[in-house]
């Protein structure tokens, strides 16, 4: 509305426009997005790289509080924190970028998969094949070496590796049993049932009392048609065994021979 400069008084014939007060709403005041903000995507590796940060603090944690503690209770923990991690920076993230939860599962996947260094080339210790080779380079005669290869051949399933590690082990120490015992299960793995029990067979006679190889060479023997053997060899292992769980696998084993003859 107007007012006369004079009197005061309010001036009529206004259009609606001038009748109305129009208060604009302040704006905002500005504020200076940080680095994180500015960088999503690197903010999401950082959290990424942080999780082997926190979870070798937590697992130092853990393994201070319980030194007993099993691994598998050990690595439940430390997934449970490495998710945790994860999760708590890419909910913030994807707020950022607009999106859905849907984003952070299918990142976290593709990450596993090309950036997360736990190849499916390592053994249960985390070595790979250049490890072994290092360690048989510094000492090409050890027969411990060319076995411990050969075992990480046998667990990422390059059966003829590892048979060829096995063996030259043997040459190394022809009275390396668990070289024999294991080569045999090599065979085995291969559908080479004759030349499992053969291995099986020195293993026996390096050791008598093994009990498993009684209990492998059965299956094989088994697996190659020989029930009346393997029925020996498994009734020679539950005998032997001290091991609950081996003596129910032999007797069921038994069982299913006897059974089906």
């Amino acid at each position: 509305m107007k007012f006369c400069p004079q009197c005061g008084r309010r001036l009529a014939g206004l259009d609606l426009q001038e009748n109305r007060r129009y208060v604009p709403k302040p704006e905002p005041p500005f504020k200076e997005m940080n680095w994180f903000e500015r960088h999503l995507n690197w903010t999401m590796v950082l959290a990424w790289l942080s999780t082997y940060l926190v979870t070798f603090i937590v697992a130092s944690l853990v393994i201070l509080a319980n030194p007993y503690v099993s691994d598998d209770a050990l690595v439940a923990i430390l997934v449970i924190a490495n998710l945790a991690v994860v999760i708590a920076v890419g909910q913030w993230v994807l707020r950022k970028k607009n999106r859905s939860l849907a984003w952070l599962l299918i990142s976290w996947t593709w990450f596993f998969l090309l950036i997360e260094n736990h190849s499916f080339l390592r053994d249960e210790h985390g070595r790979t094949a250049a490890d072994y080779d290092r360690l048989i380079e510094l000492d090409p005669d050890n027969a411990n070496a060319y076995h411990e290869r050969g075992d990480f051949y046998y667990e990422t399933d390059q059966y003829d590796k590892a048979i060829a590690d096995y063996s030259r082990a043997i040459d190394l120490n022809p009275r390396h049993a668990s070289a024999y015992f294991n080569r045999a299960y090599a065979y085995g793995e291969i559908g080479q049932y004759d030349k499992a029990i053969a291995d099986y067979s020195k293993a026996i006679e390096l050791d008598p009392s093994d009990a498993e190889a009684y209990y492998n060479r059965g299956l094989d023997y088994q697996n190659n048609g020989e029930a009346s053997k393997a029925v020996s060899d498994l009734e020679k292992c539950i005998e032997l065994s001290t091991d609950p769980e081996l003596t129910k696998d032999a007797q069921q084993a038994l069982l299913e021979i006897r059974n089906s003859s």
